[in-house]
């Protein structure tokens, strides 16, 4: 959506912290320019984003701030003895100070984590700018309230039905906005109060039907409020959407119209069970036409949509995964009973909202929480989970995999390298054993998992392995010695195979397979095989 363009400007003699600046990548949507001073402008240092002094200048913090332009990131680097003496105007002026001598990657690493709050700021920008451009597009009345009923927020709909600005509205009461009397006010006529403490008390979206005195006259209004939470659950206020029905006809007008802009999909059902009505967002999700569906049985169309279903929370609530137009959506059903004045049943409500980003967002973090970030194989944690949940149910083989003489190959080469040997291991075990589940338990050790499989690791298996490697020089099978192995199976740290339960243990000879890549010999090892029950 945003481009942007960051002028970032170093003053220091070392040539290394510089050196460190212009070798971060720029993050996504961004871009930067790095220049390099050896001694201290002004003139420099007007008109930059970032400013990093790492000179002694006569210059106090707050000077030099006031150089800087609105916005500006300012650092200070400086000697402890230095900083002990800041007074705190000094050290306000400073968004960061660096505190030397600091470690030979320090300055990159907090450079990324500058850029990074930058980044941060400027999305939070435009998600505030996503929501104030809707809101004041819908020409409905919209508002957020806190606690004791001030105005937060309002829309233009809202300040055009008040006839009054947004500065003058918000942070005002109901008293204020809608020119009350005072005893009308002392009464408690049309101020909507009672419909507030509602939402407020039940911690839930609420409907209302709710008389309103404008200079307009009387005027009616569906009213939407929701409550608003904070991330540990306490209610910070409401927000409400209000409809001026007023005008319209008669209800089932009314009903069209609410239903026909709502975001989510809606259908509705008599009490015979046919669809009678249908909105916009329902024919898009769907692909259908409104006067191809209304009339049909509902238990019907929910029979051919349960075919995808993907997930059930219970009467009434379950999800379906929808294709179409080459892209998947996940959409969340409620089903709900509609009831007249006196009680009784006359149709269903069902509405369906899209989650797709939101059950994404849940994988991702999975993924995040339970697989190796360099090999994509799962992480220890998922393992001990999954032994947990399936040890009992399940016949499983382990498999113990390293990288022979590994540390010598980062010694050698280098941490990329070593991680290329990694990876490309990692994925000759993947060719190797499809359908079968691999962990990577740490730094060059392996575990690969045989969910009922084989009970016992023979030379088909060994030969599959060697044929995965692919051009694998004198892979031979040479009887070892694995008593130490099982010496740290039995007797390891934490007791591992205590914790997991033992039913056999297998010893097996150990194969070696080498596979020439770039500066770099991989040793694969078959250490030991164990079958658990």
């Amino acid at each position: 959506m945003y481009r942007c363009k960051l002028d970032i400007r170093i003053f220091s003699e070392d040539p290394l912290l510089l050196a460190d600046v212009r070798n971060i990548a720029p993050l996504e949507r961004f871009e930067h320019e790095v220049s390099g001073y050896r001694s201290f402008s002004p003139e420099a240092v007007r008109g930059s984003d970032i400013i990093v002094l790492d000179l002694p200048v006569a210059e106090r913090p707050e000077a030099v701030r006031a150089l800087c332009k609105p916005g500006a990131i300012l650092v200070f680097c400086m000697e402890a003895e230095a900083f002990a003496v800041l007074r705190t105007p000094s050290l306000e002026a400073a968004d960061d100070i660096w505190v030397k001598p600091f470690h030979r990657d320090f300055g990159a690493v907090r450079f990324k984590k500058i850029l990074a709050g930058i980044k941060h700021r400027k999305d939070s920008r435009l998600t505030q700018t996503y929501l104030d451009t809707i809101i004041d597009s819908i020409p409905d009345l919209i508002w957020f309230k806190d606690v004791k009923g001030s105005h937060l927020k309002v829309n233009n709909g809202f300040c055009h039905a008040v006839g009054k600005k947004k500065e003058d509205v918000q942070g005002r009461g109901h008293y204020y906005i809608w020119d009350l009397k005072k005893e009308e006010y002392e009464q408690g006529e049309y101020i909507c109060l009672e419909s507030d403490e509602i939402v407020l008390e039940e911690r839930r979206t609420c409907l209302f039907d709710e008389m309103v005195k404008s200079k307009q006259g009387m005027r009616q209004f569906k009213t939407y409020k929701s409550p608003l939470f904070d991330d540990d659950g306490t209610i910070l206020g409401t927000v409400g959407i209000a409809h001026d029905v007023t005008d319209l006809a008669n209800m089932g007008a009314e009903l069209e119209i609410f239903l026909r802009n709502m975001p989510f999909a809606i259908l509705i059902s008599g009490n015979d069970g046919r669809i009678i009505n249908v909105n916009a967002k329902f024919e898009e999700y769907f692909a259908a036409k409104e006067k191809n569906i209304v009339g049909k049985p509902y238990e019907e169309w929910k029979h051919v949509i349960q075919k995808s279903l993907c997930k059930t929370y219970g009467e009434g609530h379950f999800e379906i995964r929808l294709h179409g137009d080459g892209e998947e959506r996940i959409l969340e059903f409620h089903e709900e009973p509609i009831f007249d004045v006196f009680r009784n049943r006359v149709g269903q409500f069902c509405f369906c909202r899209d989650v797709t980003i939101e059950r994404t967002f849940e994988h991702q973090i999975w993924i995040s929480a339970n697989t190796d970030a360099l090999t994509g194989l799962y992480n220890r944690r998922f393992f001990y989970e999954y032994m947990n949940e399936n040890r009992k149910e399940n016949q499983l083989s382990l498999l113990y995999v390293d990288l022979d003489d590994f540390k010598k190959v980062n010694d050698a080469h280098g941490h990329h390298i070593g991680d290329g040997a990694l990876e490309l291991v990692a994925r000759l075990m993947r060719e190797a054993f499809p359908g079968d589940f691999i962990v990577r338990l740490g730094g060059d050790e392996f575990l690969i998992c045989l969910v009922a499989v084989f009970s016992v690791f023979g030379r088909e298996g060994q030969s599959a392995f060697a044929k995965s490697v692919g051009g694998v020089s004198g892979f031979g099978l040479p009887a070892r010695d694995v008593r130490e192995y099982r010496h740290r199976v039995e007797r390891g740290p934490g007791n591992e195979a205590g914790r997991l339960g033992t039913a056999e243990r297998h010893s097996h000879v150990r194969g070696e397979a080498v596979r020439e890549v770039p500066l770099l010999r991989v040793f694969v090892r078959f250490d030991q095989k164990m079958t658990f029950r």
